[in-house]
């Protein structure tokens, strides 16, 4: 009996073990190697890395699944004997619409990392670290050199974090639309605003972010893409999120069957962390607009492993 006992400790111990190891590798770095490039270059010191070519024309292109945090390593190639490197900008685009760039500032030549072809000319710089956070979902980032004839070059490590819980807010004062998709039947409702229809809603200071489904309204006449210009207000404070938005040919409407729903927008917007209850107000500020949207917000971690941990 007391053999037995020991045997299932050590089976609890090692079971522990196991998951914390297995906790732990999840939340290692990974290498990235980006799905399109221009050219590699082969770099050597404590370990061997593969860095990537930056272009100002052709991109380098990764594509993650969020949230999480992306590294972004920067060297530039110092030939003619030079010792630093000229300040340039890492510029990125995130999923074809949003653009972004960052600095990079002057980087003295390394003594730890060295190219391991002798056929190039010169020597690498400094690493310049630069961390992108990554939004939920699946993502397609570009990057490319800007402002600079330098020879640039970059290596990628991606950290994912924890899944976020999502809790939906209703807009109990607006007018709720049914789509509906054609393939599997499924339903969702959604508000309809625009620039008086507004979106009011509360948050606490547990909450960090907000994410909002946006579907443009389309007529049968407009042939063209909707562009829709998104208000988030908090008191005085302001923030306008500019979409083009296409129409769907997945989802059908089935409270306006004169209007056809545009593809699924999704806004993923920072909140500020205040103690107490927020209020905020979301419409649209072009008067002749209208768009269906889902509001939600972050679920508290307490709150989430606490609800895991009961079932």
């Amino acid at each position: 009996m007391v053999k037995l006992v020991n045997i299932s400790k050590k089976i609890s111990v090692l079971s522990l073990l196991f998951l914390l190891s297995s906790s732990l590798y999840a939340q290692k770095k990974k290498e990235i190697k980006p799905k399109k490039f221009v050219s590699t270059v082969h770099m050597s010191g404590s370990s061997d890395f593969v860095y990537f070519a930056l272009s100002e024309k052709s991109k380098t292109t990764v594509e993650l699944v969020g949230p999480g945090k992306l590294t972004v390593y920067n060297r530039v190639r110092l030939e003619d004997n030079k010792r630093v490197s000229q300040p340039y900008y890492l510029k990125y685009t995130l999923d074809k619409k949003k653009v972004s760039t960052k600095k990079i500032g002057p980087k003295a030549v390394s003594k730890k990392i060295f190219y391991k072809s002798k056929k190039l000319v010169g020597k690498p710089s400094k690493a310049d670290k630069e961390i992108i956070n990554i939004p939920p979902g699946k993502h397609t980032i570009s990057f490319y050199k800007y402002k600079t004839k330098q020879k640039a070059h970059v290596r990628f490590e991606y950290l994912q974090t924890e899944k976020q819980q999502w809790q939906e807010l209703v807009g109990s004062d607006l007018k709720k639309v049914t789509l509906q998709y054609l393939a599997t039947k499924k339903k969702n409702s959604y508000a309809r605003i625009n620039s008086n229809e507004v979106f009011r809603f509360s948050t606490t200071e547990d909450n960090t972010k907000v994410r909002v489904y946006l579907r443009a309204d389309f007529t049968y006449k407009m042939h063209t893409d909707n562009v829709i210009r998104l208000v988030l207000k908090s008191g005085s404070g302001t923030k306008t999120y500019k979409l083009t938005c296409k129409k769907s040919k997945k989802v059908e409407n089935l409270t306006d069957r004169k209007l056809i729903p545009g593809k699924l927008e999704k806004i993923y917007i920072d909140i500020p962390l205040k103690k107490g209850n927020n209020q905020y107000e979301l419409f649209l500020k072009d008067d002749e607009k209208t768009a269906l949207v889902r509001v939600f917000v972050n679920k508290p971690k307490e709150e989430v492993s606490l609800k895991t941990a009961s079932k």
